[in-house]
C-alpha cells in the first residue's frame, strides 16, 4: 500500500487476524466485519506502535482504512 500509515494499519488487522488480502485504502473498517472492541484493540496497538493517543471513538466501523490514517497523520504521525 503506497502510504505506509494504511500499511501499518493493515499489518496490524492482520496481526489481530483480521483477513487483509482484499483490503484497500477504501476499505471500510465495517466491511471487515470490526466491531467496535476489535476496533478498540486496534487502537491501543496502534497507539503504541505510533507513540501517540487515540481517544476512544476516533476509529469507528464506518470508515475507511485511509480515513483511521487521516486520524493519525492529524496526530502529528509522519507518512514516511
Amino acid at each position: 500500500m503506497g502510504n505506509s500509515i494504511v500499511g501499518r494499519i493493515v499489518v496490524t488487522l492482520t496481526e489481530l487476524d483480521v483477513p487483509t488480502a482484499d483490503v484497500t485504502p477504501d476499505t471500510t473498517f465495517e466491511a471487515m466485519e470490526i466491531d467496535s472492541l476489535l476496533l478498540e484493540e486496534l487502537a491501543l496497538r496502534l497507539q503504541k506502535s505510533f507513540g501517540i493517543e487515540i481517544e476512544m471513538g476516533e476509529l469507528v466501523p464506518e470508515q475507511t482504512v485511509a480515513e483511521a490514517a487521516a486520524v493519525l497523520m492529524a496526530k502529528g504521525v509522519a507518512v514516511a
